[in-house]
């Protein structure tokens, strides 16, 4: 059995709905529902009852949560120690967003060769799910990700140690033949949009903060979404429109005056960039103890 099916059913039970499991799990509706019936194919009897407008989640289904979560646990873990024990102890894998494998990355890296100057790391980028979920299936030894201040930390439990790497926000901004529109106190008129999709990371910080909400009031219109922040900052770059990117990624460009930060008066999200290990990984633990 694929172990994603079960993944799928924690969505599923922590949602109460196939429609926002589907969409935490990014892939679409009809998708996540032929998954869920190949979990039910391999146990052999139905999980849900499925009514015209609604879903009733099967007792065995619910009483047993504790139990999907105890073996998925388990296998992470034995999974972890498979690879750690297979792999030089100077040879690890970070998994991390596409936003922070530049300049940020670059950054940890020289401080990671300070106490081990041979060591080797094999950098993956994805989307935040996918390096939660790679880390988690212990594909990964360590960990690099935004968590936002104003919301609640990652729910790992105690196996799992947490460092703050750095201090990052979220700012809006603005450059080329845009810039005249901020001018002065207010804008006299709304640009285009560069969003992000309401699955993505930025994209669900940015709707529940409700920042885009004046511009959108404004008569602003989403003219690009993409959930790759590189491009999304380049976009930005040539004046195609108005983005949110990290500051840790714009800096240079803030210091030259190519792009002008918007944060003063359309607020701003404080972000953390995080490192996780696990407590069974010694190598990535040490490393993690020496940031």
């Amino acid at each position: 059995m694929d172990v994603k099916l079960l993944e799928d059913a924690l969505a599923l039970l922590e949602e109460k709905s196939l429609s926002r499991a589907a969409a935490r799990r990014n892939v679409t509706q009809p998708a996540f529902s032929r998954r869920i019936r190949a979990l039910e194919d391999w146990v052999g009897i139905p999980l849900l009852e499925r009514k015209a407008n609604s879903i009733v989640l099967s007792a065995s289904l619910t009483e047993n949560e504790a139990e999907i979560r105890a073996v998925l646990k388990r296998l992470a873990r034995l999974r972890g120690q498979i690879i750690a024990q297979g792999k030089r102890s100077s040879n690890l894998v970070l998994a991390t967003q596409h936003a922070l494998a530049t300049d940020v990355f670059a950054a940890l890296l020289a401080c990671f060769r300070d106490s081990s100057p041979d060591l080797a790391v094999r950098l993956r980028t994805m989307n935040r799910e996918d390096c939660i979920s790679l880390f988690l299936h212990g594909e990964a030894d360590l960990l690099l990700c935004y968590e936002a201040r104003a919301f609640p930390p990652l729910p790992f439990d105690a196996s799992i140690e947490r460092r703050i790497w750095m201090r990052d926000t979220l700012i809006p901004v603005v450059s080329g033949s845009l810039r005249y529109l901020f001018e002065g106190k207010a804008a006299r008129e709304s640009p285009p949009l560069i969003g992000y999709p309401h699955t993505s990371h930025f994209g669900r910080l940015i709707e529940r903060t409700g920042l885009n909400e004046p511009f959108l009031q404004d008569g602003a219109w989403t003219r690009v979404e993409s959930a790759f922040t590189l491009g999304v900052l380049e976009l930005i770059r040539n004046g195609v429109g108005l983005g949110w990117i990290p500051q840790s990624m714009c800096r240079r460009d803030l210091a030259s005056g190519k792009l002008v930060s918007l944060a003063t008066s359309h607020g701003s999200i404080p972000l953390d960039i995080s490192l996780f290990a696990s407590s069974d990984n010694q190598p990535a633990l040490d490393l993690v103890d020496d940031v």
